[in-house]
């Protein structure tokens, strides 16, 4: 069989949601696949590249940033909100090592999934402009409170066990960033 990263994407994410990100060994996934582990060496260096590589993939294929709006203010709470739902999906369990496998790999890989960030102050910069936002602070500042708050309410997430609604947790924390 041959083994690509989208394989080994799959079939590791089957078996973290089965039996946990931390349970889940190289060599278990390449059992998995019947494949050495340097099939899986091939295409990641460790299982948090594999983990950032399958949710940048996602992000890109989900989510977009409209830029044309009438409204910034609801261009960019859209594009949060877009976030929010796919953060669900994932799951309060590989969200929080998907922010683990980033600080560990000292955020090399943090950008790909906030691409739209010179977009996003533009956004938020017309949305100022517009009195929609009237926040007395520079709209890179607002994006990174904004970025920053969200990934603490996704480590909350996770020492709740899931318990709360994250989509509504990050529309409450966009209204309150962006007011």
């Amino acid at each position: 069989m041959i083994t690509t990263k989208d394989n080994l994407c799959q079939v590791s994410i089957e078996l973290f949601r089965e039996h946990s990100f931390e349970q889940v060994s190289i060599n278990m996934i390449c059992a998995h696949l019947h494949v050495t582990r340097g099939s899986f060496y091939h295409h990641f260096a460790s299982k948090n590249e594999l983990l950032l590589y399958w949710f940048a993939n996602m992000v890109n294929q989900e989510i977009e940033l409209n830029t044309s709006p009438s409204s910034p203010k609801l261009a960019l709470k859209q594009h949060a909100l877009d976030y929010a739902a796919l953060i669900q999906a994932v799951g309060y369990d590989l969200m929080y090592h998907i922010l683990m496998a980033e600080f560990e790999l000292e955020g090399r890989h943090f950008y790909t999934y906030f691409k739209n960030e010179d977009q996003s102050i533009a956004l938020i910069q017309r949305a100022l402009e517009l009195g929609e936002i009237k926040a007395q602070t520079d709209a890179k500042q607002l994006l990174d409170t904004f970025t920053s708050a969200m990934i603490g309410v996704i480590v909350t997430w996770k020492f709740h066990k899931g318990q709360y609604n994250i989509v509504n947790k990050i529309e409450a924390l966009f209204e309150t960033v962006y007011r």
